[in-house]
């Protein structure tokens, strides 16, 4: 149960980074094209992300779950190659 949270929080993780990472990415890029938002561009940055940092936390959560592959919460065994004529090792 530890192993699957702990892949869980990983991919979550990873999840939650990368897309605040492009969020921001965009939120810099549409400061600097839209004329209009460049005199408040720190209040707009600091908004946007903000926002994005509140509401990424529970979805990166949820789809961390949903992303987690079946192979993964299953202990995996070693099997012998079917290509192997005879194993190098016992197993």
């Amino acid at each position: 149960m530890a192993a699957k949270m702990s892949m869980r929080a990983q991919i979550a993780l990873l999840v939650y980074t990368t897309v605040n990472i492009i969020l921001f990415t965009a939120a810099v890029y549409a400061v600097t094209i839209f004329p209009m938002l460049t005199p408040n561009a720190g209040i707009w940055l600091t908004a946007i992300m903000a926002v994005c940092l509140v509401v990424m936390a529970p979805f990166a959560w949820c789809l961390g779950k949903c992303i987690l592959p079946e192979p993964w919460r299953k202990k995996v065994l070693a099997e012998q190659s079917p290509l192997a004529s005879e194993p190098t090792k016992t197993i």
